[in-house]
């Protein structure tokens, strides 16, 4: 565990809580954490992860915007089922092209699971930045396959964030749940 990785961490953890409650600090916080994880996770041998954390550092910055503009105006909603299949269609699509090119240039630790949690996160957190419910749900199977790989690759502490964030992931399901239905 080095000092890196409890920073991460922490803004991590600040992240999750943050999107829970619907606020939209959670964007600073997870453009923080990401950039130090696209770090973190280079030296520990997972590329795909460490370049989707530089994207999420462009996602948070539009997601902060994304949230300033509509907060009020867009309150959680529902994706059609036929969209969640289109969607892993094309994560499983990106996972089979992405996996043997890791793993052909020996970029990857593990290219599947490198190139899976990738793919699916990007589409996840795309569903979180226009407040798509269903996120969470993406999110709990992400976060726990994660937590796992990430554990393997020696960083306990960030395979026990990502364990956090699938839990966590569950209540912030049930809470957007809850904000959708009219008082």
């Amino acid at each position: 565990m080095t000092p890196a990785e409890v920073a991460a961490v922490a803004f991590g953890a600040g992240y999750i809580l943050l999107a829970i409650r619907e606020h939209r600090a959670c964007w600073i916080a997870g453009g923080i954490s990401t950039a130090i994880y696209a770090v973190v996770f280079w030296r520990a041998g997972l590329p795909m992860q460490a370049a989707l954390q530089l994207v999420y550092v462009a996602m948070s910055a539009w997601g902060w915007i994304a949230w300033g503009r509509a907060r009020d105006e867009a309150p959680p909603r529902g994706w059609a089922p036929a969209r969640h299949l289109a969607a892993i269609a094309g994560v499983g699509l990106a996972t089979a092209v992405s996996a043997p090119l890791a793993a052909k240039y020996a970029l990857a630790a593990a290219p599947v699971a490198d190139s899976l949690g990738t793919w699916a996160s990007l589409v996840a957190t795309w569903l979180l930045a226009r407040r798509i419910i269903d996120t969470w749900a993406w999110w709990i199977a992400i976060d726990a396959g994660l937590a796992a790989l990430f554990a393997w690759q020696g960083l306990a502490m960030t395979g026990a964030l990502y364990l956090a964030y699938a839990l966590l992931a569950f209540v912030g399901w049930r809470s957007w749940r809850r904000s959708r239905q009219p008082a």
